[in-house]
This record gives structure tokens, sequence and C-alpha cells, in this order.
């Protein structure tokens, strides 16, 4: 394939075929190309340690290693040399991983031969070019990284009555609790959701701000879709303008007006809300107090003389208000303790106010511990007058407070299982949830530090988050993802909503959440991305090679190039063909009947091409089912069974025509179909085995997995559609060694009778 080029290029694809047709034309659209392929990452460093080469095209899905293993490999020895990663199975993860590790370029497999062109031109800018496009990834790495974790809401809309949006993210739904297409599509108006008084004070400032150019800021109240009400924050500026229609009195448009389109950020401040209100309600609560106040209070200037003082102060300490007024701070507290008074009156002028414990000497000399909360008080005028401090006994209160707030912030998360940790990690409190979640019981988990139930790591990113908090005065929860670990070792993938527990002397005091299980979800994206992944790339692969050897073909006049096409083209076929199984019907069942397992063999046996193979039928029972599904599982065993089984080996056999094969060697397959019995009697399933080569030592696992094939022209799906629907059955399925050394697959029913 190599040419005699300016840049020699070492393209690593396991698919030969595809390799083959990429140098072609990649040679084709830049005669400076020099292409030479390897079919492994393993032989690919090999050729890199041999011989000079200017850039790297590498596939990701790759056996053995894969593409990032091998860009892994390639920066630890080749630090600076460009590496491209082409590949069909694109996703987020691994764009994300493949920048991080120092990808030059990532470029996703398309259809057609324009795509070796955009190749070839990557190619050559990689080489003269790969710090700077680099560094210019990486930052929009960061950038798309920073903007998906903002807590809140990206949004656009048009400055129009009902705010209509143009453009929401997916932080919507965690916001307001619609999704982002209703909001964009104006089936719900973000003006529908807003207070209508706030809606009335808001919208003249935000009105001001467009006019005079300057962003705004404004707090509102919304309604979500629970009917739960919140105070949001938002941030926006006008980043252009439209042509707005109108309507004339006629009934025609009229396009000569303008709106502004403006861009912003929404979040969630209730919690902030909620503590600024508790905050002005203890101000308010304070200043009816004083008068009545069962703590000592007094006022005293800098220079510490009380200036003023209440009831309860003559009562604990037993001085007459004649007596006070002639005395200082220093007086009511013991000497070993007047430095620390100098300090926090030092503090209070310098931060507002100050906290310390110190025993109060009443004037028969006894020593009662007290905590003083000193504030810094001023005139109308903003001229300082001094400091108030309230001196309470503080015996039994801290614990009591702890446990009071501790337990309030339990109550505003319960959901699922609760828990309270101290400020080691250590669990204080957990409801009755956790043991069906995790097998323990909260007794067994008071007392035991947070690693018990997740990982090392999760316990390090909680502690990062935790972190984060406390670095932020306005944050005090946080969302984390992370596993679960039960008492059986098994892993569950959860989302733990944590809170930072209230703490009088603001130091750190633990935490309260609520976990989650949300296996079910990462299921579902789990799923998802497996589809879009052979959607990408195993159809991608075989449509590439036939359009390559098609354009080949046309180019050279060789139609040698048509076998493979037409090969891809078959293969291409059942794929199709296997994925359309699996997203029509997926793990699902329809009518359940009583079925005759030997009937229903038969009749799958006449719907697969089995030329050179033989049925056998050696018991039968009837099991709970549904007719159509079990044939469709039956079909595609028989059907994997032929395709991997003896009489394919026969030399004579052609994977193109199907052609039958040379009857004459005598290497027909033999599949039987028989029941399980337990204790001799009892029917608990039935079984599939064949006498064909069998299945690999260690891959009785991975054959369920949706990909995996030995054969050549094989999709990896059969076994995958005969797990799905024996799950969708409530059954249990096995794949193992059948007596004559081929495979067996045994199907565990939850009721069989003869």
């Amino acid at each position: 394939m190599s040419s005699e080029g300016d840049i020699r290029v070492l393209h690593v694809d396991d698919d030969r075929e595809l390799a083959e047709v990429a140098a072609l034309h990649l040679e084709r659209a830049d005669e400076g190309l020099d292409v030479v392929n390897e079919f492994s990452a393993r032989d690919g460093l090999e050729r890199l340690r041999e011989e000079p080469i200017a850039c790297v095209v590498s596939d990701h899905d790759m056996p053995g290693m894969d593409g990032l293993e091998f860009l892994k490999a390639v920066r630890e020895e080749f630090e600076e040399l460009p590496f491209i990663l082409f590949t069909g199975k694109g996703n987020e993860e691994i764009a994300s991983d493949a920048i991080s590790t120092g990808v030059t370029e990532y470029l996703q497999k398309d259809i057609g031969t324009d795509q070796y062109t955009v190749l070839a031109n990557r190619i050559r800018r990689a080489v003269g070019e790969t710090r700077a496009k680099s560094a210019l990834r990486e930052s929009e790495r960061k950038l798309s990284t920073l903007i998906s974790n903002l807590p809140g809401m990206v949004y656009r809309a048009r400055n129009e009555p009902g705010w209509p949006m143009e453009f929401v993210s997916d932080g919507a739904m965690e916001l307001v609790g619609y999704p982002p297409e209703a909001i964009e599509s104006g089936e719900v108006t973000w003006g529908s959701l807003i207070d209508d008084e706030d809606a009335d004070r808001i919208n003249p400032q935000v009105q001001a701000s467009i006019d005079s150019g300057d962003p705004f800021e404004v707090s509102y109240r919304v309604t979500t879709a629970d009917g739960e009400q919140r105070w949001l924050w938002e941030r926006g500026r006008v980043v252009d303008s439209v042509r707005a229609e109108t309507s004339r009195a006629d009934g025609s448009a009229d396009t000569d007006d303008s709106v502004e389109l403006l861009e912003g950020f929404i979040t969630d401040i209730t919690a902030r809300r909620e503590r600024e209100r508790e905050l002005e309600r203890e101000r308010e609560f304070t200043e009816a107090l004083v008068d009545t106040l069962d703590d000592v209070f007094y006022l005293i200037s800098l220079d510490g003389e009380v200036l003023r003082w209440n009831d309860t102060a003559t009562t604990v300490l037993g001085y007459s208000d004649e007596e006070l007024s002639t005395m200082v701070a220093y007086d009511l507290i013991p000497e070993p303790f007047h430095e620390e008074v100098t300090d926090a009156i030092e503090r209070s002028v310098r931060t507002g106010q100050a906290t310390f414990e110190a025993p109060l000497v009443t004037s028969d000399g006894e020593h009662i511990r007290h905590e003083f909360r000193g504030s810094l008080i001023e005139n109308g005028d903003g001229d300082l007058i001094g400091i108030a401090g309230i001196a309470r006994d503080i015996t039994d209160r801290k614990q009591r407070d702890r446990e009071l707030g501790r337990y309030e912030t339990i109550v505003e998360a319960v959901g699922d299982p609760v828990y309270a940790l101290d400020e080691d990690g250590t669990f204080t409190f957990v409801n009755e949830a956790i043991e069906p979640m995790t097998g323990y019981t909260p007794d067994e988990l008071v007392g035991e530090h947070i690693g018990t139930i997740i990982t090392d790591e999760d316990v390090d990113r909680s502690d990062r988050l935790i972190q984060d908090l406390l670095a932020d005065p306005e944050a005090d929860s946080g969302t984390l993802e992370m596993d679960v670990v039960t008492k059986w070792g098994e892993r569950i993938p959860s989302e733990n909503n944590l809170a930072l527990l209230p703490s009088e002397d603001g130091c750190f005091a633990g935490t309260a959440g609520v976990i989650r299980d949300i296996h079910e979800r990462k299921a579902r994206e789990e799923r998802l991305s497996e589809f879009a992944s052979v959607v990408s790339h195993d159809l991608r692969n075989p449509l590439n090679v036939v359009q390559g050897r098609l354009s080949m073909a046309l180019e050279t006049g060789d139609v040698t190039h048509l076998d493979a096409a037409a090969g891809a083209a078959d293969r291409m076929e059942q794929l199709i063909e296997d994925l359309l199984t699996l997203a029509r019907q997926g793990d699902a069942v329809g009518r359940v009947e009583r079925v005759d397992v030997a009937t229903a063999a038969e009749g799958a046996w006449d719907s697969v091409d089995t030329v050179g193979a033989t049925l056998e039928l050696a018991d039968t029972a009837t099991v709970d089912a549904d007719p159509d599904r079990l044939r469709e599982l039956l079909e595609n065993l028989f059907r994997n069974a032929v395709e991997h089984g003896r009489y394919q080996q026969d030399p004579t056999y052609d994977t193109l025509s199907r052609r039958p094969p040379d009857r004459s060697l005598g290497r027909n397959l033999t599949v039987t179909v028989g029941t399980i019995a337990e204790d001799g009697d009892a029917v608990t399933g039935f079984y599939v085995a064949d006498d064909g080569p069998g299945i690999p030592d260690g891959d009785y696992e991975k054959v369920f997995e949706r990909g995996y094939t030995t054969a050549k022209d094989g999709t990896g799906f059969g076994l995958a559609i005969v797990e799905d629907i024996a799950t969708a059955h409530g059954w249990s399925v096995r794949a193992t060694e059948s007596e004559s050394g081929g495979a067996r697959f045994e199907f565990t029913t939850s009721r069989a009778d003869r």
C-alpha cells in the first residue's frame, strides 16, 4: 500500500479490509502520504520502535489493546508524535479520555470516501501543528466539563412576554421538573412558572438592564412540575437581536420590529433564601427577646466598659445595677481568660463578631462556664457604639443543639436510605431503608466509617466534594454518583445527595444525606450506548468496505473488489436483522401459554438454513412461554450451531454464496434438543446441544455478550437475543460443553413438565 511520500503514516486497525481501503484512499487523497498498515496495537508499537513514523492513525475498538491504551503506550515512548484516533465507535467518554490522554486529533468514521480526504488533511496539518492543536482541544474539553457541571440551567430566550426559550440545558429537569424539550417547544413557558408578584417586580429591572446594555441579576419564585415552590437566581444579558413578526390590523405580518436574544444562567437558591429568612427571623427574635432574655446580655465599649445589661445579668451574677455600672468586662471574667477577652474584642472590631468560652465570676466568687457571642453594634449613622455579647450557660447545650440540627437536616432530606456522619465520616444515624439496599442493619453501621459501604475511591471523591462545599459560603449541599457496596460485595450504582450539618462555631460538623439506587438508569444508559456503538461502528465498517471496494472497482475496472463488497453487504444485512430484533422486542414477552419444546424445535428447525445438519429430539417437555419468542430463541441457537459447527469448516463451503458443503466428507452436524431432569424425575428445563467444535475455554460467560462471535461472518447478537428471551421468561441460561465436546445451552425454567 505504501508509496514514496514525505509523510510516513502508520495506520492501525484490526479490520484488514477497512485498513486496506483506508490506505488506498489516503494515498490517493494526498500523494505526499506514505501509509503502512498494522492490524493490532502491539504490532503498531513494534513498527514505531523499528522505523521513523511521522503520524499515527488508529482505530479505537480493537482486541487486546484498544485505541486509548495504544495512545497511552505511544505517549510514554513518543511524547510528541501526532496521534489521530479514527474510529466508528464514538462517544463523549472516548473523546474526553482521548483528549485527556493527549490525542492530536479525534475523527469519527463516516460513510463514503470523502472522509479520507478530510483525514489526509488532518494528518498533514497534525504533523506541523501537534502542540497547538493539543492545547486547543484540552481547553475545549475543560470548558465543556465546566458547563456540564454547572449546578443549574443555561438558556437562550427571546425578550418577549412569557420569556420563550429557544434553548435550555439539561439542568432544567433538575431545576423545575420539566424536560428541556417541553420548555423549548413552548409547551411550558418560563414566564408561566414565575410567581405573578415576582414577575411584576423583576420585569422592570430586567428591561432597564437591557436598555442600558448591562447584565441583569434577579431572584424570583417558581412553581415546579410537582407543585413545589423554589427560589431561583438568574443572571443574563443581551447577546443578539432578531427580526420579529407582528400582526397588522389587516392581518398581514410586519417584520420591521426586532427582539433581543438573551443568554444566561439560572440556579436554585432555595436553600440560601431559607438561610436568609432564618437569619432575619433570628434577628427579629433577638430584638424582641432582649428585654425578656433568660441569658446574660450586656453591651460593652471597645475599651471593655459595661454600658448596658439585662435583668438576667444581675440575677445570675448577683451584682446590683450600681455595681455593674462601675465595672468593665475584665472584672466579670477570671484573669487567665483576659487575653481571650482582648482577642475577642479585636476580632469583633475586625470581623464584626466573635465567640469564645470562659467562666463568669459571680459576686460570691462562683465560676459558671458560659459561651460569649459578641457582635459589633453601630448606630443609624454608622458610628460604632460597642459590642453586644450574650453570655449563655453552655451546660449540655452544645450536644443538644448539634443533635437538633442533625435531625432537622435529616428530616429535610428524607427519602430512600438517609444517614448522618460526624466530622470523621463515622455513621451517627442511618434509617431502616439502608438494610434492604446494603444488607446492613442500622445498628451494624452506626459507629462504623462510611467506607464500610462505599469504595476508597468514592470516599476520596466525597471528601473533595465536602471541601468544595466548605470553601463556598453559598453552597451547603451537593450530589455525588458512587457505588454502594453491599454486605455481600455487590456494587450498586447510586446517587448521594449530601448536605453539610449546621454548626454554631462555623467548624465542619459532619454531613447528612440521602442515597438513591440508580442502577436502572445506568442500565438504560449502558444499553443506549451499546446500540449507538453497534450502529456507529459495526455497521459503518462493512458499509465503508462496500463503498471503498465499489469505488476502487469503478476507478480501476477490477471486478474482484465486488466479491469483498458482496460479503460486507451480507454482514450488514444480518447485523440489521439482529438489531431490529433487539430494538423491537428487547427483553419483553407477549402472551404466555403451555408450549411443547419438541414441537417448537421442529418448527424452528424448518425456518433455519440447516443444510448438512441433523436435528435429534432426545426428549420433550412443556413450558410456560410465548410461542413466538421461544421459537425465535431456538432459531438463534440452531443458526449459531450451524454457523459455528463442523460442516462450516468444510473447505468446499462458500461463505458468500452459502453453497452447501460436500456431504461426502462426512462432516454433518447433529443438534440435539432434550430435557433436564432433577432427582431422576422432576423436569426443570431443557437444553440444546451440538457435536460441533464447541466454545473456547474461558468464553462460556462471554458468548452472551453483544458483538461476541468467533465466526468470520457472525454478527455476535444471536446468543445475546437468546439470553434476553430467556431472561424475559424468568429462565436462567448457561453455556457449557456437550458430551461430544460441542456447545450445550441449558435453560432452567420456572415450571416444566414431561
